[in-house]
């Protein structure tokens, strides 16, 4: 929960900040808060698919071991 509070806080900073993606911190607090949703879960599938290099990194965040 702290974690995600945290990037919360973090995309909040992004999105009024230009050189600090806020978006990419939003969607690590959803996976941290909604592991076990559908969207969530698509949306980690297609960044898995776009990105393989952050496979094991999104497998981390969303408790897929």
């Amino acid at each position: 929960m702290i974690a995600a509070a945290i990037s919360i806080v973090i995309g909040f900073a992004g999105l009024i900040l230009p050189v600090l993606p806020g978006w990419l911190f939003f969607g690590v607090a959803a996976a941290l808060l909604f592991p076990d949703s559908r969207l969530v879960r698509k949306a980690v599938a297609k960044i898995e698919q776009r990105f393989p290099s952050t496979e094991r990194l999104m497998q981390f965040l969303i408790g897929r071991h």
